[in-house]
């Protein structure tokens, strides 16, 4: 009896899958032509990867994208910082009177009572010989002169012309 019990669920199971998997005859089929069949399976392929370019690489790109203008405006705002900070020096160093004195001399010029302002400038290389007819020998003949002076007063700092050291 248990035999006969496990045949019958066999042949039962039997006919429910061929029931399930029973072939669609040609007439009902949605495509019937194989080539037609074969294009629709490759533009389904198509279609799934362009879904995965869309869902995964175009996000992935622009991440990476903003990522790089992240790092760009952090080191920006870095920079700013340092600026920042270094105006506060400065706006701190000028409140107080000798950094108003200091930034007046070397900003605006300004002198102290009792002081001068003295411009010492190097002499200019010569460029060229200079042509042996009147004045260019007068000319040629002072700058030898001078190039002699600023050449023996070299060791130390240079004086103004005229003055002894």
């Amino acid at each position: 009896m248990a035999v006969t019990n496990r045949q019958n669920v066999a042949v039962n199971s039997r006919t429910q899958t061929r029931e399930f998997a029973r072939p669609v005859p040609r007439d009902s089929r949605l495509i019937s032509n194989r080539g037609m069949r074969r294009m629709v399976v490759a533009l389904g392929v198509i279609l799934a990867i362009l879904v995965a370019v869309v869902l995964f690489i175009y996000p992935i790109r622009d991440f990476l994208a903003q990522r790089q203008a992240l790092g760009r405006s952090e080191a920006e705002f870095s920079a700013l910082e340092d600026a920042n900070e270094q105006i506060q020096r400065d706006i701190q160093r000028l409140e107080t009177q000798a950094g108003v004195k200091e930034a007046a001399r070397r900003e605006l010029g300004y002198l102290l009572p009792g002081e001068r302002r003295l411009a010492l400038l190097d002499l200019p290389a010569l460029t060229g010989n200079l042509p042996a007819t009147w004045p260019y020998n007068v000319v040629g003949a002072i700058l030898t002169v001078r190039a002699s002076e600023v050449a023996a007063n070299r060791p130390g700092v240079l004086t103004p012309l005229g003055a002894n050291p």
